[in-house]
């Protein structure tokens, strides 16, 4: 069984306690995207953003 990837705006350095979990990296970055867009003015469309929070995945 895989373990769930886990995704924390705090692990970006964000003041924020948003904390999402998925099956896999690309669930979870569907799962976070709305969160960044509107939390976060982050455009999850951008390679640079997509980048940084898979880094902070766990």
């Amino acid at each position: 069984m895989q373990e769930q990837k886990t995704f924390r705006c705090k692990d970006l350095g964000l003041a924020c306690e948003f904390e999402e979990k998925a099956e896999d990296e690309n669930e979870l970055m569907k799962r976070i995207e709305g969160h960044i867009q509107t939390a976060h003015q982050m455009n999850p469309e951008q390679p640079e953003v997509q980048e940084k929070v898979r880094k902070a995945m766990k």
